[in-house]
């Protein structure tokens, strides 16, 4: 009796060691592009009928290969908007995970390429927070995940039960919902469509001189995947610069 105890200890003493030794799942590699440019510019590249939210075409598919080559006009790309992964407190509260970003392993051209490695099924949160200088709404974006790059104008949640690849939500609103915790949970996991893996959500600004905040949502796949994302901006409606000479302005 005792020597058989002892041999099925020496078994299971065998199989942990065998255990702690076996390689953990190997992490997948994440790749996100992002561009942000004029509204004119990217309006330039679609063609007929690629306005309809979640379209894909022969527009699109240029656009993205002139991002790609590097021959996109410079002029319309707006730089000092770089996006960045969002620290652990606000990846948490957003359902995230925290995620380490490596060097870009070749030139993107027009695109900001940030590249980490994660487990399929999470997903990560990197933020472009900023904060003054013209243009300052987004309006429209193109989004790559699984498939072709598709547009979506940007759209406030219409309600329940309905949910959307770009939402528009108040900044200050999310701000208050990430410090109560339930900003993810309660108000835009149920709205937000990340069937094709990627999604954004604009915090739009109330100042009309303070430029939105964008939340970009990338949900992890099974293999290796390079998704993107083109912000297009455009100045603020209520962004009125009053004339120099006094005496010609309008009362």
């Amino acid at each position: 009796m005792g020597q058989g105890r002892r041999v099925a200890l020496a078994v299971l003493a065998g199989l942990a060691t065998l255990l702690a030794g076996a390689p953990a799942a190997s992490a997948v590699e994440y790749r996100l592009r992002v561009v942000n440019i004029h509204e004119q510019g990217f309006y330039a590249y679609l063609k007929p009928g690629e306005l309809t939210d979640g379209v894909a075409g022969p527009g699109l598919d240029r656009l993205q290969a002139s991002l790609d080559r590097g021959d996109f006009p410079i002029g319309a790309v707006l730089g000092g908007r770089p996006p960045t992964p969002a620290g652990e407190a606000r990846a948490r509260v957003w359902g995230g995970v925290p995620v380490r970003v490596e060097p870009p392993a070749e030139a993107a051209h027009r695109w900001t390429e940030l590249r980490w490695q994660g487990k399929p099924g999470e997903h990560s949160v990197f933020v472009i927070a900023k904060t003054a200088g013209r243009p300052q709404e987004v309006v429209r974006v193109a989004l790559r995940g699984v498939g072709p790059m598709r547009q979506y104008q940007v759209y406030v949640p219409p309600g329940a039960g309905t949910t959307l690849a770009a939402l528009r939500i108040d900044l200050g609103f999310l701000w208050s919902a990430e410090e109560r915790g339930d900003v993810w949970t309660k108000y835009v996991a149920p709205v937000l469509d990340l069937g094709q893996g990627i999604g954004v959500v604009v915090g739009a600004n109330a100042g009309a001189l303070l430029a939105d905040h964008v939340y970009l949502i990338v949900r992890h796949a099974e293999g290796p995947t390079t998704y993107g994302a083109v912000l297009a901006w455009r100045q603020s409606p209520d962004d009125r610069q009053a004339p120099s000479d006094h005496s010609r302005r309008l009362f």
